[in-house]
């Protein structure tokens, strides 16, 4: 066996290492909206016990418990591979180790050591929530084996049913679940699904709109399985992405319309590049009738959604408002320019280490003249701007460095692929991180959300070629 062979055929170990991360995360992704639900129903009864729970109580205690559980298997597949007789370093543990230090480094170097989003109960990211994070990465990364990607793009779907039925609901004033603000709840219906809150729900719906829709689109290429070549399995789905693009704009998040931009082009851009290479005539035709399928049901939910209800007309208005007529004051985006303005000033005064993990509220308590009591944001409302003052340059370059370094990567790597079902995959998965990405531009990372992006990102990664390769 040549050396070049060797390294793409995994062993036995990290074949077994493989499905473990690939289903624990699998678990994750899916028992969060299960647990929220069950969560509300209890809190709804007449159990005294019950009735003190509030929205969200454990998902902070979800997603650190599987944090855990994927830290100890990242612990045992580095112990595999050294007792395999050999240790390969891939980019990947290079950015999970960076990772891990530079949210190490800003929580230890913190202003207000051990406070995180001012101690809110509903979305600080604790260490050990950045932990989950990282070891989704980790996990994703792990996962090369296209029939363990396929199950994966499943779990996204079956999130996706259960959000867009709940969300749907609603729309139509049947609320099974609370929701976190007041101010969410507008003159209309809105959605906010199982996350209490329509931003929330805004960033979500990206990703699962990307997942639904592209299952639909490459359906006919994602290899033998009875479910993605059924057809009365691709047009439930086709309904369900439908389903959810409704309750996107539903639930009246201007973040989530720039994610579905992103999504479409990445789609465009994607059929453009397929043109040039040698896949099967058929194989494109199809795809390309698909993805006009998808972009006109696209088209009429929007439609209906301006004309046949208020989501869309009543957000373009108060989009003039408070965007197109407020560039470079506070009131940009909805009071976003104010925050920002906050974030980037800390910057100076803390470039390496941030002002803290999570503590972007000190913020705007240094600024000049700030006085107790007045107004203070524990959220950046750009993920970008909530990391570099956070965590300072270096984590910042870092974490930018992996976006690129995925995206670079994967698309070579699409380019390069001879499976089909891989390949097509990709494709799925790029689209997703796209359309996160995106939105993530105006919107926070959120305990709810992030886990279903950190493990995208990480599938993205790939372990093809090691950084180093030592043999015992």
């Amino acid at each position: 066996m040549t050396e070049e062979k060797a390294i793409k055929t995994p062993s036995v170990g990290n074949t077994v290492m493989d499905k473990v991360f690939c289903y624990i995360s699998m678990a994750l992704l899916v028992f969060l909206p299960i647990a929220e639900i069950i969560t509300e129903l209890l809190k709804a009864s007449k159990i005294k016990t019950f009735r003190r729970w509030y929205p969200s109580i454990w998902q902070p205690y979800i997603v650190g418990i599987f944090g855990g559980i994927l830290a100890l298997a990242v612990i045992i597949s580095f112990i595999v591979r050294i007792k395999n007789g050999k240790f390969k370093l891939y980019a990947a543990d290079v950015f999970f180790f960076t990772l891990m230090f530079f949210m190490l480094l800003s929580m230890f170097c913190s202003v207000n050591f051990g406070v995180f989003a001012g101690g809110s109960r509903f979305y600080c990211e604790r260490p050990e929530i950045f932990l989950c994070y990282f070891c989704l990465f980790f996990a994703g990364s792990m996962i090369e084996n296209p029939d363990l990607r396929r199950r994966a793009l499943y779990a996204y779907i079956v999130v996706a049913l259960i959000e867009g039925i709940v969300a749907y609901f609603q729309t139509h004033d049947m609320y099974i679940l609370d929701c976190l603000f007041s101010a969410n709840k507008t003159s209309y219906s809105a959605s906010w699904g199982t996350l209490q809150n329509t931003n929330f729900y805004g960033s979500l719906s990206v990703i699962l709109t990307a997942a639904t829709s592209g299952f639909f689109i490459f359906s006919s290429r994602l290899g033998k399985s009875k479910i993605c070549n059924s057809k009365i399995v691709k047009w439930i789905v086709y309904a369900l992405s439908m389903l959810v693009f409704y309750t996107l704009l539903a639930c009246a998040a201007r973040l989530a319309w720039v994610g579905m931009i992103g999504v479409i082009l990445t789609y465009v851009i994607s059929l453009i590049m397929m043109r040039k290479s040698s896949i099967a005539k058929e194989d494109l035709k199809k795809i390309t009738i698909n993805l006009g399928i998808v972009l006109a049901g696209y088209v009429v939910i929007i439609l209906y959604s301006t004309f046949g209800q208020s989501y869309v007309a009543d957000r373009i208005e108060a989009t003039t408002q408070d965007t197109v007529s407020a560039i470079g004051t506070d009131e940009f985006g909805d009071g976003r320019g104010a925050i920002w303005r906050a974030a980037l000033s800390s910057v100076p005064r803390h470039p390496l280490t941030g002002i803290g993990l999570d503590n972007l509220a000190q913020c705007f308590r240094e600024m000049p003249g700030w006085q107790e009591g007045d107004y203070v944001q524990d959220k950046g409302h750009c993920e970008y701007i909530h990391l570099l003052a956070t965590q300072g340059i270096p984590a910042f370059i870092n974490y930018m460095t992996l976006l690129i370094f995925a995206t670079v990567n994967s698309v070579k790597a699409i380019l390069k692929e001879e499976d089909e079902a891989k390949r097509s995959l990709l494709w799925i998965f790029i689209t997703i991180f796209a359309g996160y990405a995106s939105q993530a531009v105006f919107s926070s990372s959120i305990m709810n959300v992030a886990p279903y992006f950190w493990f995208i990102l990480g599938i993205l990664t790939p372990r093809t070629k090691p950084l180093f390769n030592k043999k015992g």
